[in-house]
């Protein structure tokens, strides 16, 4: 319920959401261990991506969202029939670090305005700080006061109490003193909840509409893919377990389908429920099935019994919840070991507080590309010379030698550490006309036993290379050359008959015969 007021929708549409899609989950899933439901990533993408869709009608939000459910599910379900698990790899984890902080930022001030009892109107991160400090002063203290005691109450039942269920405790503790002390005239409260099971339902919506909640459900639904991916991995692998992709995309499609059917925004693997399912001993999905249908029994039965709730005590929940996703460290870590990842880490965080949660989710899927794509033009050309010692063709930097001191006979040796393509072609030729520029050899080896492909255009590059260097009487023949981009020069006319060898050593003998 809490995650409902996140994704902007009534508040039973939370129980909608942990019930109906988790007995979906349950069903068609590969893992064991996993749960499904709301998180506060995808309830926050959802509100972002439904708000502008809406427009001025916010009584048309619900059939928005569950409208985006929909379309998140058929996105998945799509990849999982054609085995495209694979994409759930490109969502890196420091993209997932920065967005992760980001969102958790966002959500924990969108909350505080419900424990302050303050309107906030603006939009976007830094406005909404500025608005909710102008509107201090109109502070209900009544609420804060609910807010801060309830917030305070979780830490410590967490810490003292850590299996008992802290957040139904506050909840109910918060419903009897409202209706104890008489404090719904003097603070907010989440009002009537209908009691009953969710209602079946295809949103009736435009194709204008459908239109631009297909362009949002393809970036929510890379999120819900990239994060119930690397979850259901993560808590399989302690226990050796092993998890089908596919058969993941096509169970989270299909909980997102079922959830939208029945009046739910999009859902997604719970990192939190998964974790507190593992701590209590689940080892199968039937737990799921379980959970799922004691929510149904909870929204058919004590929904009504919630309206006294405050909606100060649902903020501190989600601020609780949310909290623990702020981490720093990881982003400390990000910036010791790999400054490429903590650029995309840093750039998908300001993204999401600057330009909103898909905005900045998209900004950071670029970052990781582009740095992607820019180390795959700068591939590694390293030297190669004899070792006496073993006889063997090692890295000239290993063999504490000068690269002066590594032509032997006129040799000059080099292996290409990576795939060669149209990128990174023009780099390999570069390092050959340098090498003619400096050293004068008469004669090349390439080691291109990192290569498994070429095309085309590396292809004719090469053969522009092979013909430039016949003209100057300097002759290269290629090592370790594998049966694949063999055949793909042979294909783009490149002729390299005669000029392969298994080995360095034999392509070097051969040069010296």
């Amino acid at each position: 319920m809490a995650y409902a007021s996140i994704a902007g929708m009534p508040p039973v549409t939370g129980l909608y959401a942990a019930s109906l899609p988790l007995i979906m989950f349950a069903l068609t899933s590969s893992s064991r261990r996993m749960t499904h439901g709301p998180t506060a990533a995808t309830a926050a993408l959802s509100a972002a991506t439904v708000a502008p869709l809406v427009g001025r009608n916010p009584n048309h939000f619900v059939i928005i969202s569950s409208a985006l459910a929909i379309g998140v599910g058929v996105i998945l379900l799509l990849a999982g029939i054609a085995k495209l698990g694979v994409i759930a790899e490109f969502l890196s984890g420091p993209v997932l670090t920065g967005f992760v902080v980001g969102v958790a930022l966002t959500i924990v001030l969108g909350q505080l305005n419900k424990i302050l009892a303050v309107e906030v109107e603006a939009e976007g991160f830094v406005r909404e700080v500025i608005d909710l400090t102008r509107g201090l002063h109109e502070t209900n203290d009544a609420s804060l006061v609910m807010g801060v005691a309830a917030f305070v109450l979780l830490i410590v039942l967490h810490r003292v109490l850590p299996r008992l269920p802290a957040a139904l405790v506050v909840v109910v503790g918060a419903v009897l003193v409202v209706r104890v002390f008489e404090l719904q005239d003097v603070m907010n409260v989440i009002g009537d909840i209908p009691r009953g099971l969710p209602g079946f339902a295809i949103p009736a919506i435009s194709l204008t509409e459908l239109g631009g909640i297909m362009t949002g459900a393809v970036g929510v639904a890379i999120v819900v893919c990239g994060e119930s991916m690397a979850m259901a991995k993560s808590f399989a692998k302690p226990h050796r377990e092993k998890v089908d992709a596919n058969r993941e995309l096509i169970a989270t499609g299909a909980a997102n389908v079922t959830g939208g059917l029945f009046g739910a925004w999009p859902t997604s693997g719970s990192h939190s429920r998964t974790a507190a399912a593992a701590a209590a001993g689940q080892e199968t999905q039937v737990a799921n099935l379980i959970v799922g249908a004691l929510v149904l029994l909870a929204a058919a039965l004590v929904a009504p019994a919630l309206r006294n709730l405050p909606e100060a005590v649902l903020g501190a929940i989600v601020i609780h919840a949310v909290l623990r996703l702020i981490r720093i460290k990881p982003m400390r870590r990000l910036w010791e070991r790999n400054r490429a990842d903590f650029a995309a880490a840093l750039a998908t965080f300001v993204g999401v507080l600057s330009l909103g949660v898909l905005a900045g989710l998209l900004v950071g899927i670029f970052v990781s590309i582009g740095a992607l794509m820019a180390k795959a033009a700068r591939p590694r050309i390293v030297r190669l010379a004899l070792d006496p010692a073993t006889d063997r063709y090692r890295e000239v930097d290993d063999l504490d030698r000068e690269v002066e001191t590594a032509i032997v006979d006129g040799i000059a040796i080099l292996r290409f550490d990576s795939e060669l393509f149209f990128a990174n072609v023009t780099a390999l030729t570069d390092a050959v006309d340098a090498i003619i520029e400096e050293e004068s050899p008469r004669a090349f080896v390439l080691d291109s036993g990192a290569l498994n492909r070429i095309d085309t255009t590396a292809a004719e590059a090469l053969d522009g290379l092979l013909g430039a260097l016949d003209e100057q009487g300097i002759e290269l023949l290629f090592a370790r050359l594998k049966r694949k981009p063999a055949s793909d020069l042979a294909r783009c006319g490149v002729d390299v008959s005669g000029r392969v060898h298994v080995r360095v050593s034999d392509a070097v003998n051969a040069l010296r015969t």
